[in-house]
């Protein structure tokens, strides 16, 4: 799995990908044809200073390693990935966690209609 770098991709996944929401956290994707790759993304307007932008970002790619990976590997397409907090309070480790989770299985279930129909 790579990051997901490069502006061109990035406004791709923007204008013609899908999204998925548990607040406060948001998933946009699209299939892609080469490996998984994953971004991560904090607003700037809720919060101004970079190292809470930052400790977002970090406890983002983390809660990914533990729990996404898993289910990406599990599927046949492969996706190009921005996950986006949305919300404007500081997140903790344990709500992150959960609404995670229920982000996975919202993308899990989206998924799978969009792959059978």
């Amino acid at each position: 799995m790579e990051r997901l770098k490069g502006k061109k991709q990035i406004e791709r996944l923007f204008t013609s990908g899908h999204s998925v929401g548990a607040f406060p956290l948001r998933l946009i994707y699209l299939p892609s044809d080469s490996e998984h790759k994953i971004g991560v993304s904090v607003s700037k307007k809720h919060f101004k200073n970079a190292v809470d932008r930052n400790r977002i970002k970090r406890l983002l790619r983390v809660a990914i390693k533990t729990h996404f990976y898993k289910v990406l590997e599990r599927m046949d397409l492969k996706y190009t990935l921005m996950v986006l907090y949305v919300g404007k309070d500081m997140p903790d480790t344990i709500g992150l966690k959960s609404q995670f989770e229920s982000l996975i299985k919202r993308f899990n279930k989206k998924q799978s209609n969009e792959v059978s129909s």
